[in-house]
């Protein structure tokens, strides 16, 4: 049995096995020109081959990218997981390079599978060999991605034994740091500490208390819409304004040329002797001399784009939940600069800026840190106890049908059930007014004054259950059918509501006068 810690990546994915205390990284067999060669990393990359319409994956896919006359033959599918954010049950993506899209979980899976295979080719494992995987995701994932991401993995052939916020599994790869990988000295390590994970395609951060193999997530946050990718945009939208070049002006391939060059730019800033960024028009398509762009310019502009990171650790440690734990900014250990894209000398200037006095410690693991704390999860006796990131809810009538609102069921910061204890429930009662319930549910990041969800709002699928003892609840349901009904007085109804160590949630709804219910698992009507 192979125990593993995944690290499903915007940009790439990385694999740390458990091998008797040593956790090293899986190596990926790829064929090239010159050979077989050993990679670190498992790109998340997906390539449509138009003519035969097959689907390639990771090492395959990027190969695949790099032949000649590849913007002709194929399409490409990138950052396929910070995708997932805005999947809502049965989503499509890709219509750039086909016009009905491609179903999004299948898609998913078909990266899975095509990772599983590439963890077994590497000769580690027999071929056959069951693969125990913690898997990691964003820690403001919403619902769609944990069920989906869960779903997906262990649908090509993964036995899911737990999973991570990105940022807890740092946490716990710094433990190890911290106890130069001595597993003992690990146990009696005490500490507070704030993970800044700052990724290809996510941002988020987290606040942790370390007492020994008890980690507790005191809060979480993140920012939407911000990763590596924004900076790249950013860097890509000052190379066309030097060209005079409209990016609606540009082919596909050829947006996609210029986001992997300003990319490539981007990461050469790591070095600290960088002081130009260059490109060359011909790289991508266009005529033109080669344009410029100096990295103090870039910074000026990345420094807009890169505050609401900044000011989201701040809200994090001095917030009502790190007061309640007896956390303050100066009683922290140390801020925990995860994620390839942390590295950009920028992000550690502003933070070391916002946090004087604040000890900064670079993680020297950018792109496996953690992959190796959920790899440690795997092997050891650890206890993470994590919080529902985002708040639940349903929308519902209020004066007589005149008006709805957000009731919430599950608020962000709840704690989530330690894995193989029961669920975390909530139970509601009432009297219906209508034949059929329209439940109609959302996650959000953040409320108003008037509890009205505001930022980061994402839809689960409708559930249109019976109220009405003379409909099956089985019977598929047409939202045309629902009509007021005031003799259901003697018919009350109640839904339960389960939300798991993943953080996903279900209901079940009952009728109280036969019996009858009806469970919904997240996005599954």
């Amino acid at each position: 049995m192979a125990r593993i810690g995944i690290d499903f990546g915007t940009t790439n994915t990385v694999v740390v096995s458990s091998d008797r205390g040593r956790y090293p990284v899986v190596p990926h067999l790829a064929d090239t020109a010159i050979g077989q060669v050993v990679r670190e990393v498992f790109p998340s990359l997906l390539a449509f081959e138009h003519a035969t319409g097959r689907m390639l994956y990771g090492l395959e896919a990027e190969r695949a990218l790099a032949r000649p006359g590849a913007e002709t033959r194929y399409g490409a599918i990138r950052s396929v997981k910070r995708l997932l954010r805005d999947y809502t049950g049965g989503g499509r993506l890709g219509f750039e390079i086909r016009p009905d899209g491609f179903d999004t979980a299948e898609v998913l899976t078909g990266f899975a599978r095509a990772l599983r295979a590439s963890i077994l080719g590497s000769g580690l494992w027999g071929e056959d060999e069951p693969l125990e995987a913690v898997i990691t995701w964003p820690a403001n994932a919403n619902g769609a991605q944990r069920y989906v991401t869960r779903t997906c993995f262990r649908a090509a052939g993964f036995d899911v034994v737990a999973t991570l916020n990105e940022p807890a599994a740092a946490a716990i790869e710094f433990a190890d740091r911290m106890a130069h990988g001595n597993r003992t000295a690990a146990r009696r390590l005490h500490a507070s500490v704030v993970v800044f994970d700052f990724g290809g395609g996510t941002f988020d951060a987290s606040l942790l208390k370390i007492d020994g193999s008890e980690f507790t997530v005191v809060d979480s946050a993140g920012v939407e819409d911000l990763g590596g990718d924004d900076l790249d945009a950013v860097l890509g939208r000052m190379f066309l304004r030097r060209m005079r070049v409209e990016e609606n002006a540009l082919s596909p391939l050829q947006r996609d040329l210029l986001r992997q060059h300003a990319r490539q730019q981007k990461e050469s800033i790591a070095a600290g002797t960088v002081r130009t960024l260059t490109l060359i028009p011909s790289d991508i398509g266009l005529d033109g001399p080669p344009c410029t762009v100096p990295v103090a310019s870039y910074f000026k502009e990345l420094e807009r784009v890169l505050t609401p990171a900044v000011e989201t650790v701040w809200s994090l440690v001095n917030g009502p939940a790190a007061t309640a734990a007896g956390i303050r900014p100066d009683s922290l250990d140390a801020l925990y600069l995860v994620g390839g894209s942390s590295k950009l000398p920028l992000v550690v200037e502003l933070l070391v800026r916002r946090f004087p006095g604040l000890r900064t410690v670079m993680t020297d693991k950018p792109f496996t840190a953690t992959a190796m704390g959920a790899a440690i999860h795997s092997a050891e006796a650890i206890t993470m106890h994590d919080i529902l990131s985002r708040h639940f809810g349903v929308l519902r009538l209020a004066d007589h049908g005149r008006r709805e609102y957000f009731a919430p069921i599950f608020n962000a910061g709840v704690r989530l059930p330690a894995r193989g204890t029961p669920p975390v429930e909530s139970e509601i009662h009432y009297t219906p007014r209508h034949n059929i319930g329209h439940l109609r549910y959302f996650e959000c990041a953040a409320v108003d004054a008037t509890g009205r969800p505001t930022v980061g709002v994402r839809p689960w699928s409708d559930v249109l259950f019976p109220y009405d003892p003379a409909i099956p609840v089985e019977r598929k349901i047409d939202p045309g059918e629902i009509e007021a009904r005031e003799d259901l007085a003697e018919s009350p109804v109640s839904e339960v509501y389960s939300c798991d160590s993943d953080g996903v949630i279900s209901v079940r709804v009952s009728r109280q006068r036969d019996g009858q219910s009806r469970a919904y698992e997240i996005f599954r009507t």
